[in-house]
């Protein structure tokens, strides 16, 4: 049976981006995307108050009718053309479809479920919001740090040790092609990618440790004859992209730079074609995640003194413990902690294993899909 999904979106990228790979794992690679519309945010009255009605009996405690009125309320279609192509489809072939709504995140799981009772469709979630249990969805993705204790899983959760994501080598080749072209990157000389992401409330920085961490690395690219491609994010504060440009701008170490506060280019996948390494700032689980998709085992740069912080810190632990990261001993100079370059693995081997978890866990048919 094909499957068609409906991604409720907070637009949040990092969101976005995992729900639309598991659309795909469930077969539907041109979902259909509603947007949450304010006034919801997380713990806001609408969301919470309409999270906590969920939360005794899950759809069911809404009529088809209650949902339809929030669901033109707090909800609006990417694109109205393809809203009314979508509905014309299901409309014309409801009983050969597969229908799901897809979620990452809180208020769009909240409103995932309200959709789900208006459609009449499965629900999948990935990272259960608060309040509302688990068993409210048809299936639940949770992260390995969200999982306490080592009993099996209920039969509506797989458990994950990544972050979701897919990598495309076809297009990320193209954009290496491309990078290499105008930058003058030979495929003949050894390059290391640098991902810097930024403070987050769940990751403060230690800005010193930070600056600390590139200076090293620097050094330690000078050392073994290998050139930097370096990439910040849209949280990379001032006073790191002011050091960066200063120490590293003139530098013959290195070979590309972008600063994505401004430009809204992601050159991460070329990253992962034509760096033999990667080193990732460790406040970012998705860049992690991302890089190990690609197939590569990155070096975590510390951005604290010490171990990082709650989920995240739990996160980064096991990844290390499964070999998919590195993070050496706290008080370890960079140098120390990066071993041998590894050899790099096979791309989305994870993915793979994921979604035949999740197409078993719904009943889909695995000859079909992406």
């Amino acid at each position: 049976m094909q499957a068609r999904c409906v991604i409720i979106s907070d637009t949040k990228r990092g969101h976005e981006n995992q729900s639309r790979v598991l659309a795909r794992m469930l077969g539907d690679s041109e979902p259909l995307t509603m947007l949450l519309q304010p006034p919801v945010r997380e713990g806001g009255p609408a969301e919470l108050m309409l999270r906590l009605r969920l939360r005794g009996r899950g759809r069911s405690a809404l009529t088809r009718r209650q949902a339809q009125q929030l669901v033109r309320r707090y909800l609006r279609p990417e694109s109205p053309v393809e809203f009314r192509a979508f509905a014309e489809e299901v409309q014309a072939q409801r009983n050969e479809l597969a229908l799901f709504t897809v979620s990452t995140g809180t208020p769009p799981a909240t409103f995932g479920l309200v959709l789900a009772r208006m459609l009449g469709a499965q629900s999948v979630v990935n990272m259960t919001p608060s309040l509302i249990p688990r068993a409210r969805f048809d299936l639940n993705i949770v992260p390995a740090h969200d999982v306490r204790g080592t009993a099996t899983p209920p039969a509506k959760v797989i458990v994950t040790r990544l972050a979701l994501g897919f990598h495309d080598r076809r297009a990320a080749e193209l954009l290496a092609a491309e990078l290499a072209r105008e930058h003058q990157l030979a495929r003949s000389e050894r390059y290391w990618g640098v991902a810097i992401g930024g403070p987050s409330k769940a990751c403060p920085w230690a800005g010193d440790r930070v600056l600390d961490e590139l200076a090293q690395l620097h050094g330690l690219a000078r050392g073994e004859g290998a050139r930097l491609l370096v990439t910040t994010s849209r949280r990379t504060p001032p006073h790191c992209l002011n050091w960066l440009k200063k120490h590293y701008g003139n530098s013959p170490q290195l070979g590309y730079f972008l600063d994505a506060s401004a430009d809204p280019l992601n050159p991460l996948p070329a990253f992962y074609e034509l760096s033999e390494r990667l080193f990732i700032t460790g406040d970012s689980f998705s860049m992690l995640s991302e890089a190990v998709h690609a197939g590569h085992v990155p070096v975590v740069l510390r951005v604290r003194h010490g171990q990082a912080p709650g989920k995240l810190g739990r996160a980064l632990n096991a990844l290390e413990q499964a070999g998919l990261a590195v993070l050496g001993d706290t008080g370890a100079e960079l140098p120390a902690r990066v071993p041998p370059v590894p050899a790099r693995h096979e791309p989305n081997t994870h993915y793979a294993e994921l979604r035949r978890a999740v197409r078993y866990k719904l009943g889909l048919d695995e000859g079909t899909g992406c």
